[in-house]
């Protein structure tokens, strides 16, 4: 869960203005467990591909869309779908469809802006609950 890992790294994307293809694919790997919380950008990146979870190698500085955020996000919960999304076994195009179809992703946002760090992770959060099945514990 995000709350475990690395302060630093939460704290630091929580302050970017725009969240970056390494951010988002370290929050994805540790979620799975591919990686410690110890691991690079980069090594968060070559893993996520090495597991068919990115279609091609990225550049961990560079922000990502979100059309490509919610690619990412739903491999890491491994999102069922609808049709299409099957179909086209998860594009992009279609994550931010389902996305948008479940009421995580406001439905007039752009595919191709740039999230700052505060709302990718609050997506990752809506995720978590959503399709994690996360529940909220009032003590």
């Amino acid at each position: 869960m995000a709350f475990s890992q690395s302060n630093d790294v939460i704290t630091e994307i929580l302050d970017s203005p725009e969240v970056t293809y390494g951010q988002i694919c370290y929050l994805s790997a540790v979620e799975q467990g591919f990686v410690g919380e110890s691991a690079s950008y980069e090594e968060v990146i070559q893993v996520l591909y090495e597991k068919g979870q990115l279609p091609e190698l990225v550049n961990s500085n560079e922000p990502i869309a979100l059309v490509n955020l919610a690619y990412i996000y739903t491999r890491l919960w491994n999102v069922k779908g609808g049709l299409l999304f099957r179909l086209t076994k998860g594009s992009p195009r279609y994550a931010l469809k389902q996305l948008k179809a479940d009421a995580i992703v406001d439905s007039n946002w752009d595919p191709t802006m740039k999230l700052t760090g505060e709302q990718a992770l609050n997506l990752y959060t809506s995720c978590l609950y959503y399709y994690g099945k996360q529940t909220l514990e009032i003590e």
